[in-house]
């Protein structure tokens, strides 16, 4: 499961690395340049790129010298609020556990990068009612256009997403008071 996420996660990567690159290179050819900041943005789009063509992206291979795209035979719409979560959550402990364990933690873990890379990335969005709007934001335009492409949609993922995306807002807001905290203790020395 994971390998495969990362292996086709890898095929994204390198396939669109070079559109990033030339792209980036015609954006700042006259504007200054940061190397620390453009090794973040890299890694910033090699992120998001992992975590859309895993949602988005539709799942297709090459066969018989033609492009074959995978059909969701199985797809379901929750719009009730924790319906999926209370279910998981008392799958912990069942049959279904590792399956419960890894939609719950996935939908968590995978998207706290989102809530680091942003504020670090782009000041005027570091407030907290700014990052409240992306964390929201981000998971329903992910499950909208999962809705309008056959994919199982869930308003717990966007729940699941948007506090993962606060969780990594505030891991960063910690890093940046931790930062601080280290440079007056310097001076003090």
């Amino acid at each position: 499961m994971i390998e495969e996420f990362l292996r086709s996660t890898v095929v994204y990567c390198i396939i669109l690395a070079p559109v990033y690159v030339i792209a980036r290179f015609l954006w700042l050819r006259n504007k200054e340049k940061s190397t620390g900041r453009e090794v973040t943005m890299l890694l910033f789009f090699f992120y998001s790129v992992s975590i859309f063509s895993q949602t988005i992206i539709p799942q297709f291979w090459i066969g018989n010298g033609h492009i074959e795209v995978a059909a969701h035979t199985y797809r379901s719409n929750n719009l009730v609020p924790f319906a999926t979560i209370s279910a998981y959550t008392e799958q912990l402990q069942g049959p279904l556990a590792r399956i419960a364990f890894y939609n719950l933690a996935g939908n968590v873990v995978l998207f706290i990068p989102f809530g680091f890379f942003i504020p670090l990335l782009w000041s005027s969005i570091r407030k907290w009612g700014r990052m409240f709007i992306i964390a929201l934001a981000i998971p329903l335009f992910i499950e909208g256009v999962q809705y309008f492409i056959g994919r199982s949609t869930d308003i717990d993922d966007v729940i699941l997403n948007a506090i993962a995306i606060l969780i990594g807002c505030f891991l960063y807001r910690i890093m940046v008071w931790f930062s601080k905290f280290m440079k007056n203790e310097q001076k003090r020395l």
